[in-house]
């Protein structure tokens, strides 16, 4: 198991914790972790019968292998065309995409305007090159820092304006050949969503899910304890697992990290959060954590108020409705909403 695999499982059993059966009556408590979906482990916690529990799994698995090829960049699919197959056909013309392509292309469009580009699906030129040093410098080569005019050249093909949908004919579309997907600060937000609605429907309750540290969950536990979920403390090195903990029922908890992914030139950090502004990665804040209802807005806006200064994302976040967030600064202090500040446990 990879350093970053074994780091997201220590982040799922304190949920798991949390979670736990305490107060919760006969009701049995059913977990299941998997390591298949977006580079991540995935872990699901559940009260009520094995009938129920091996339902929502079968539910689950569904929607997020779907999300999962869908979104996927590297490796394209039998009778699927995913984003890794409109990559391939840039500048070729329309190419008829899954369904839910279009819909995870949709909500990036929605959310580039919403967040007035700070989070962008049209980033996969630039991310790429980023991804490239990343990859290389943990293989044990050199590590590298991307010039920043290699950056501004790549930057010039990123462009939300050649992503074209067409709704009607279900196409997509990269008008410039160099453009480049990259649904990283999206996907796995949004399948969670939609795994979460899909049990919803079912008349499931009683469930968190987590992505990889994307959680969602529906409702409370059995008896009305509410589910708990950590923010976790950067570079804790497993001596202190998370800094707060916060009541979550019903909602999504997400946190964009620079110690998640990342290497190291000459004693500076270079993560994968990438500034849409700099095309470097920002180094003020340790972690940004969104609570809100909706864990495919939450795990979008984690990463754009990660790109902002304090005071811009603190001015921005506080003109969402039922959007909430906390910062962990480089030095280590907290800072977040008054809104958040209702939901932290002592």
């Amino acid at each position: 198991m990879s350093q970053r695999m074994r780091r997201l499982l220590s982040v799922l059993l304190i949920i798991a914790l949390f979670g736990g059966p305490v107060g919760c009556g006969s009701e049995k408590r059913h977990d299941k972790t998997y390591y298949t979906w977006f580079d991540t482990v995935t872990t699901v916690i559940g009260y009520g019968s094995d009938k129920d529990f091996d339902h929502a799994c079968a539910i689950l698995e569904d929607v997020l292998e779907r999300y999962h090829r869908a979104a996927d960049i590297y490796h394209e699919y039998s009778g699927m065309v995913n984003a890794c197959s409109v990559n391939r056909a840039a500048g070729r013309g329309p190419v008829a995409a899954a369904p839910e392509l279009a819909e995870l292309l949709a909500f990036g469009r929605e959310v580039h305007a919403l967040t007035h580009g700070q989070c962008s699906v049209a980033m996969g030129a630039v991310l790429s090159i980023w991804h490239d040093c990343r990859e290389a410098a943990l293989a044990g080569e050199t590590a590298r820092v991307p010039e920043a005019e290699e950056l501004r050249e790549a930057w010039e093909h990123c462009r939300i304006e050649d992503l074209v949908l067409d709704d009607e004919n279900g196409t997509v579309e990269l008008r410039d050949p160099e453009m480049r997907l990259d649904l990283g600060a999206v996907a796995k937000g949004y399948a969670a969503e939609k795994a979460a609605r899909a049990l919803e429907d079912a008349g499931l309750t009683g469930y968190a899910l987590n992505l990889g540290g994307n959680v969602r969950t529906l409702g409370a536990k059995p008896g009305g304890e509410s589910w708990v979920a950590g923010v976790q403390e950067p570079d804790a090195g497993g001596e202190r697992a998370y800094r707060l903990r916060v009541t979550l029922d019903g909602a999504a908890l997400v946190t964009s990290g620079s110690y998640q992914r990342f290497y190291e030139v000459d004693g500076v950090r270079y993560h994968h959060i990438i500034s849409p502004d700099s095309l470097f990665p920002r180094n003020e804040f340790l972690s940004v954590t969104i609570r809100g209802d909706d864990s495919g807005l939450a795990d979008a806006l984690s990463t754009a108020v990660f790109n902002m200064e304090l005071a811009d994302g603190y001015n921005y976040v506080n003109q969402l409705q039922g959007v909430e967030a906390c910062w962990i600064l480089a030095d280590g202090s907290v800072r977040y909403t008054d809104g958040f500040q209702e939901y932290i446990l002592p």
